[in-house]
């Protein structure tokens, strides 16, 4: 939020002007990559300059700026200045590096990797804090120690593996100037936990949660390239297809997740979340109308809504034009239940969303196994659920899940063939 892909988009569009160095850019997905796009494309016509084109090929050296996802068959026969964002929430990053380092290896180019922190699991991290580059190396002359620390990297430092560091928090920017955020609230609306993974660069151990990142990652997708079948700028962007939307209201001032979900055709298929909402300082009506404008969108088969304390008052305005949705009342019987389904569902890999929808995954890491406070029971809770948002894209997605039986994961695959006319 400091704006580092539109510093980084500037930066590029200035070196291939100035070397004629192709530039690219490689992000966890081709929606992400095409955010650099436009911001070249802006910062161009502050001169009356119109880019076009993908890739966009720069008329004074013929310089290329080539945008991808992290499919890296396609990666592999380009040259040229690499940005790689979001590394710490690319799946696979390690094979990626592999391919993609080798667009940059000549000596008078340079790869600039960027990120917000994700998870100690990540394998990003062993890249960021050195341990990957005393893999192999026994010898103590040749490994190195590198101090990952933000006091060590604030400013930015050269490191003993050859690799420039720098960790830039929100105390930073603002220090540098950057008069945008209100820190007092933003820790309001922030658990401290949360405050130090999202403003401070902190990472985030999930040893402990139900869905640990390792699971997660395999759920993730570009979607511009494996969705055939979903186009999501268009009017009706699914056709006539049927979807699921799960609702999960705000508690104490955090926000509302709303979710829409496309079942698998066949028994055992796979989940999408297509589009995902968080609303935040909504009133029930203003919600609630969100709501009706999806069904107008789409083909909603199921409503399932947590209508438990505040959530009731969404529910019975959705039922006014939705009569068929679903109140869910959570008990810790429900929760179990809900969880038992979505770890089945992630754990047999039939859930995708889009790789760039890295709040989807910081909302399923976020939920813990606990007890009841009568302790007679287990139960599942968001970490600091008062004070963070308590995962509610997670709990929205597992309202629209439990529209699926538990079992249906293990039923006899079907043999028909499906056929659909568009």
């Amino acid at each position: 939020q400091i704006g580092a892909t539109f510093y980084f988009s500037r930066e590029a569009l200035l070196r291939a002007l100035k070397t004629g160095h192709n530039q690219i850019f490689l992000s966890a997905s081709k929606t992400q990559a095409y955010v650099f796009r436009e911001y070249i494309i802006a910062f161009a016509r502050l001169v009356d300059v119109d880019l076009t084109g993908d890739p966009i090929v720069l008329g004074n050296n013929g310089a290329k700026l080539i945008f991808l996802g992290t499919n890296s068959n396609t990666a592999q026969s380009h040259n040229g200045d690499l940005y790689v964002d979001e590394i710490f929430w690319i799946p696979n990053f390690q094979v990626l590096r592999k391919v993609a380092s080798g667009m940059a290896s000549q000596s008078h180019l340079r790869s600039t990797y960027f990120s917000t922190p994700s998870t100690l699991a990540h394998d990003a991290y062993p890249f960021w804090s050195g341990e990957l580059f005393n893999r192999g190396r026994a010898s103590a002359a040749e490994r190195v120690e590198i101090d990952v620390s933000h006091n060590a990297l604030a400013g930015g430092l050269l490191c003993a593996d050859g690799q420039w560091r720098q960790i830039v928090t929100i105390e930073d920017a603002l220090k540098g100037g950057c008069t945008l955020f209100d820190i007092e609230q933003l820790k309001r609306e922030n658990s401290a936990d949360d405050f130090k993974n999202l403003f401070m660069c902190e990472f985030v151990d999930d040893k402990a949660s139900v869905f640990p990142f390792e699971e997660l990652q395999r759920c993730m997708v570009d979607t511009l390239e494996e969705w055939e079948d979903y186009a999501p700028f268009a009017t009706n962007p699914f056709g006539s297809r049927p979807v699921w939307i799960g609702y999960d209201p705000s508690h104490r001032g955090d926000s509302a997740g709303c979710v829409v979900l496309a079942p698998p055709v066949v028994a055992g298929g796979k989940f999408r979340i297509l589009e995902r909402h968080q609303w935040k300082g909504m009133d029930f009506a203003p919600q609630a109308e969100s709501i009706r404008k999806l069904t107008e969108k789409y083909n909603v088969e199921y409503i399932g809504i947590d209508a438990t304390g505040l959530g009731v008052g969404v529910f019975q305005l959705v039922r006014s034009f939705y009569p068929a949705a679903r109140d869910i009342r959570y008990t810790p019987e429900m929760k179990t239940a809900m969880v038992l389904k979505a770890k089945d569902v992630i754990r047999r890999g039939c859930l995708e969303y889009d790789v760039s929808a890295t709040d989807i995954t910081s909302s399923f890491m976020a939920i813990r196994k606990t007890m009841t406070s009568s302790g007679r029971s287990a139960t599942y809770e968001a970490s600091r659920s008062e004070e963070a948002s308590h995962a509610d894209l997670a709990w929205a997605t597992m309202h629209a899940l439990l529209n699926e039986p538990l079992t249906a994961g293990i039923s006899t695959p079907l043999t028909s063939t499906i056929l659909e006319f568009y």
